[in-house]
């Protein structure tokens, strides 16, 4: 019975498609007609003119598949992947535009940008050198030359060139805001503003345009234009994905957080594999309390793009901020840490093994072989102190087994004649870390990862704290610049206060730090870390803890005495070995300089001084050697390195210089210069 049934309906949809198509015979014969390859090709340029870059790669396919030697549209395939960033196969696709038709300025040029977007700069500037022999006022390579100009840290013969483009062509957007970043990034801000008053001027239509306006608008601070103009391009090409992540960052700066997440969303919806909004997104749930989305999005986009640093640190930042020891998210995320910990052990990477396993600590603390591998660290860096308190931190977790209880007997036997036994004092017992506030500086420009300042600071403070004599404080805020900082690291009681600065680009990354004593605001330190490659955050920042510690003096303090015998809060991770001299001051007279370049003391109050004839890991045991006729020596007096002699002093001086005068150039401004015209010319080539 069913299958009778369904050949009636068979029977019945034939019938009527018959009677369709006698009473319409012209109308289904022009349906049912191919589109031609001119047809397909011409609704491919109208979708990429739309932004619908998909759709018009799809188009242009068919128009090949309809016509293997149809140059323009080989070319117009190659537009479509350039502008996807997938500059090989665009380079392919322009071979076969020059197989079946002419070697055109315009195409050339193409394919120039191309290499520039791979890399081979050299291929490039030949391109566009030859470009020029054959259209000598070819706008397109002209804007390339001075691109590269800008890539080569030539920013005047950049200029020279796009003045010459506008004296043929007065109204080109392109130009005048290329002119208006320049001048910003030099510092001529009347020059800037009125370049971009005049490009404002010819940008109708082109949401490019309207976006780099946007962009500067923001560093100058004027977010109503700003937002005006990004919502200008959304709505010109509504899949302008800088546009929109632009707008959804202004919305989140000002806490219109709903809004924030609509445009994101929408973006999101455009492309799925859009990391920079999948982050913003994060930061906007995290910013309003939602914690499971912002998980969400950020554990997408870690599994997106493994190899992007800051989703990760975010989301460990996320986990270690909003969930208890126990959350069961904890491990996972711990895990990947710990795996990097043992690649990098394995190529004898002990220095990022050990930063690595740091971080997976910190987000699980309770992880069984993460823990015995970080231990195993320590012992093998000469740590046994701190390798067996690390075991006993298992053992007091339940998680012994056989080979760890022998560990643990082995070690409490070897050190049964140490410093801190013969004492009776455990790690940890110092009472004097320098006490340290971090700030994140609002960047004045659009960053890669919009809100990723703080995450970086955040990840800085994170590891600070892990070093000896460090004691940051928990938070970390957004401050607008020095002034906020100073005012809240005074208030707070803090000794030092580092102000964080990150600029980054698609593939670099420069993050800078001030170190600054919070009492007068004076400048100690700066470092500048700029990396680029595979983990250039975790390395920019190691960089910044390196010279934060060298920049501080070594401080502790006299735990305890015995007569003339005096234990130190300092030890071999603090760089002491055993024959170094340090100076007792009496307790409260020791004050950080007024200039920020060290400590204080009155020669008055120096009580004694003490050599180091044994050393455990953060303990040293000196006999005393009393100053003056009276002993004033007491507990929680400050001990400090003896300072050298003036005729030593003044060698180590001069070493210093002549090594200083040997090493290549590395100046702040000068690696402020290099990252400046890197991330120049990474702004200027979107406007291609």
């Amino acid at each position: 019975m069913r299958r009778r049934a369904g050949r009636v309906r068979a029977a019945a949809t034939v019938a009527a498609l018959a009677l369709a198509l006698s009473s319409a015979p012209a109308a289904y014969a022009q349906a049912a007609k191919p589109a031609s390859a001119r047809e397909r090709y011409q609704a491919g340029v109208e979708l990429l003119e739309s932004g619908s870059v998909y759709r018009a790669v799809d188009a242009f396919m068919a128009a090949v598949a309809a016509n293997p030697a149809y140059a323009d549209a080989w070319a117009m395939l190659a537009r479509c992947q350039y502008e996807l960033g997938e500059y090989e196969r665009a380079v392919s696709f322009i071979a076969e535009a020059y197989k079946y038709g002419p070697r055109s300025p315009s195409l050339i040029t193409l394919e120039a940008f191309s290499r520039i977007g791979q890399g081979s700069l050299a291929e490039a500037r030949a391109l566009l050198e030859e470009a020029l022999a054959r259209l000598p006022n070819d706008r397109d390579a002209r804007f390339g030359m001075a691109l590269l100009d800008l890539r080569n840290g030539r920013p005047g013969d950049a200029r020279a060139r796009l003045s010459s483009s506008l004296k043929t062509a007065p109204r080109d957007p392109r130009a005048l805001l290329s002119l208006a970043l320049i001048s910003r990034a030099e510092g001529r801000v009347d020059e800037a503003s009125a370049y971009l008053a005049e490009a404002l001027r010819w940008t109708a239509g082109d949401p490019d345009a309207s976006y780099a306006a946007a962009e500067l608008y923001y560093e100058r601070g004027d977010l109503a234009e700003a937002a005006r103009l990004a919502g200008q391009a959304v709505r010109e090409r509504p899949g302008h994905a800088g546009a929109r992540r632009l707008l959804a960052q202004l919305y989140y700066e000002r806490g219109a957080l709903d809004e924030a997440r609509d445009v994101l969303d929408g973006s999101i919806a455009l492309d799925r594999a859009d990391a920079r909004a999948w982050f913003l997104l994060g930061l906007v749930e995290k910013a309003a309390g939602r914690r499971a989305e912002a998980e969400y999005a950020l554990s997408t986009l870690a599994a997106l793009r493994p190899e992007d640093e800051l989703a990760r640190i975010a989301l460990e930042n996320l986990v270690i901020e909003g969930t208890g020891f126990e959350d069961p998210s904890r491990p996972a995320l711990a895990a990947w840490r710990f795996a990097r910990a043992a690649e990098f052990e394995r190529r004898l990477l002990y220095q990022k093994a050990v930063a690595e396993y740091r971080r997976g600590l910190l987000v699980d603390p309770y992880a069984n072989p993460g823990r015995r591998r970080y231990a195993e660290l320590l012992r093998g860096s000469g740590l046994p102190s701190s390798y067996l308190a690390e075991l006993r931190f298992l053992d007091d977790l339940g998680k012994s087994d056989r080979a760890l209880a022998d560990a643990i007997e082995i070690y409490d036997s070897l050190l049964a004649g140490s410093v801190g036994r013969d004492w009776n004092v455990g790690l940890g017992a110092r009472t004097d870390p320098y006490r340290l506030a971090v700030f994140s500086v609002a960047p004045d420009a659009s960053t890669y990862h919009a809100g990723g300042d703080l995450v970086v600071a955040r990840y800085l403070r994170d590891s600070l704290a892990f070093e000896p004599g460090l004691a940051p404080d928990r938070g970390v805020a957004r401050v607008e610049g020095f002034a906020d900082a100073f005012a809240l690291a005074r208030e707070s009681g803090a000794e030092w206060f580092v102000l964080v600065r990150v600029a980054e680009t698609e593939r670099d990354v420069l993050v800078s730090a001030e170190l600054r004593a919070a009492r007068t605001g004076a400048l100690a330190a700066r470092v500048d870390a700029p990396r680029s490659g595979n983990d250039r955050v975790a390395l920019s920042v190691a960089r910044v803890v390196q010279g934060i510690r060298a920049a501080l003096p070594t401080r502790g303090s006299l735990l305890e005495r015995r007569g003339d015998l005096a234990l130190v809060g300092l030890g071999r991770v603090d760089g002491v070995a055993v024959g170094d001299a340090f100076i007792i001051v009496k307790s409260g007279a020791v004050s950080i300089e007024p200039d920020g370049s060290g400590l204080a003391w009155k020669d008055a109050d120096v009580v004694a001084r003490v050599v180091a004839s044994r050393v455990d890991d953060e303990l040293f045991e000196g006999k005393l050697e009393r100053v003056g006729f009276f002993d004033r020596v007491n507990p929680r007096d400050v001990a400090l390195r003896e300072p050298p002699k003036p005729e030593d002093a003044q060698a180590a001086g001069a070493d210093a210089s002549a090594a200083k005068a040997s090493s290549p150039s590395s100046s702040p401004e000068a690696v402020q210069s290099s990252y400046l015209w890197s991330a120049l010319f990474e702004r200027v080539r979107s406007l291609y």
